[in-house]
């Protein structure tokens, strides 16, 4: 296997800004990162790939969340009231779509994520009713792209939703079977709405799918306080609590949102050894609240980022938001940093959604975004706090993904 040498001027390591940065790369995966002499010495035939003054090296950022073909709605459910916004945007236009609209829709939307610096995106897909030619379609938008894909396939049988998301518990484990089946090399995960879109029944028999088949469980959890109020009235339990109660909180949770959590189910989270998503950009455009990030850190539930509605695709933007959001809910602008922020949207992203990507350590996969100094308005700013909160989506000149370049500064300048 023929090894790369990568070295950087300048790159951020643990969320630090380090000089004169050098890693191996063989096949898609760090396998080394030394002193430059060292690597040469080591690996005397590699290729050389040089990134010098100018730029910095960032690790590939994580979107733990997204719903892609919301890029369709941009514009279109602008300030309407969430009931509104469902009806009258997601399931007026989404339902709708065919295969070959996914896969065009999917390609424009990772496209514009990879252009933003993400390198892996989970994507959180309803449209299985039909069985799983629509979640093929975005498999194949992710190989058509090179984005690395997380596959978080809903399970959805609520009366409510359109046809075109719903299925029973058995038809979504048989379906959900088969695509793992067809694509063994692709991280496909169960993911059953939430407490109001997927019945008991089903949450609980996605909770078994993901035992049984050892892998992640991603739901929709206590988004807005009404999920709150209606969990209460139907079960005389808060949305967590149900899922506890279904056997579905435990080291494979994705708990996507987590805003309305009591202390003691956040400790209940912690000690499960689940993880959350927390997605503040979303989270304001719908007015649903905001996720006590730092309380969750404290007791160290790895917390990622999510694009969610695709507002816009950037995780810079979820970073900026994220900090900034946990500022105001303390009232105290040293509440939270900006490399706490600039983790949430790498290593602890990739923690969180069990990837190995988001930083720079032999074994990960050599994501990468390099960043362009020049696009910074801060100079003088230390480097990670420039990119958290001062870096346009423009400043991203290159992405690689498993140490391909996969986008380059013409996507987005």
């Amino acid at each position: 296997m023929s090894a790369t040498i990568v070295r950087a001027a300048l790159a951020v390591i643990d969320a630090r800004e380090r000089n004169d940065v050098c890693f191996a790369i063989e096949g898609e995966r760090i396998t080394a990162l030394a002193p430059f002499d060292e690597l040469r010495r080591r690996f005397p035939d590699a290729a050389l790939r040089t990134h010098g003054d100018g730029v910095a090296l960032v690790p590939g950022f994580i979107n733990g969340h997204s719903h892609a073909y919301q890029i369709l709605l941009r514009g279109i459910g602008d300030d309407l009231p969430f009931a509104r916004w469902r009806d009258e945007a997601l399931y007026r236009i989404i339902p709708d779509l065919s295969p070959d609209d996914v896969h065009r829709t999917f390609v424009t939307a990772f496209r514009e994520m990879l252009a933003n610096g993400i390198t892996t995106a989970a994507e959180f897909f309803y449209l299985n009713g039909a069985g799983n030619a629509h979640a093929e379609a975005v498999i194949h938008a992710a190989r058509t792209t090179g984005i690395r894909l997380v596959l978080a396939r809903c399970w959805m049988d609520a009366p409510h939703a359109p046809a075109a998301f719903r299925e029973s518990p058995e038809t979504a484990a048989e379906r959900t079977r088969a695509l793992m089946a067809a694509y063994p090399e692709e991280n496909i995960c169960v993911a059953p709405h939430s407490v109001h879109g997927a019945s008991s029944e089903m949450i609980r028999a996605a909770a078994e799918f993901a035992r049984a088949a050892n892998c992640r469980m991603h739901i929709h959890v206590a988004e807005a306080s009404y999920e709150v109020k209606q969990t209460l009235a139907q079960h005389n339990l808060t949305p967590l609590r149900l899922l506890e109660s279904l056997g579905a909180v435990n080291d494979r949770l994705v708990a996507i949102h987590a805003i309305y959590v009591d202390e003691a189910e956040k400790e209940m989270l912690a000690h499960a050894g689940a993880s959350v998503i927390h997605n503040p950009v979303t989270n304001q455009y719908l007015g649903d609240g905001i996720c006590d990030v730092t309380g969750l850190l404290e007791l160290g539930v790895p917390v990622g980022l999510g694009t969610d509605a695709n507002v816009n695709g950037s995780v810079l933007d979820e970073m900026r938001a994220a900090a900034y959001l946990q500022k105001l809910e303390r009232k105290d602008a040293g509440a939270f940093d900006a490399g706490s922020a600039f983790r949430l949207g790498t290593s602890l992203g990739a923690r969180a959604l069990g990837v190995d990507a988001g930083e720079f350590r032999a074994g990960a996969f050599a994501d990468y975004a390099v960043i362009d100094l020049n696009r910074l308005s801060a100079p003088a700013s230390p480097l990670v706090n420039a990119v958290v909160y001062r870096a346009p989506a423009a400043a991203v000149r290159e992405t690689y993904v498993g140490g391909k370049l996969i986008a380059a500064s013409g996507a987005n300048s």
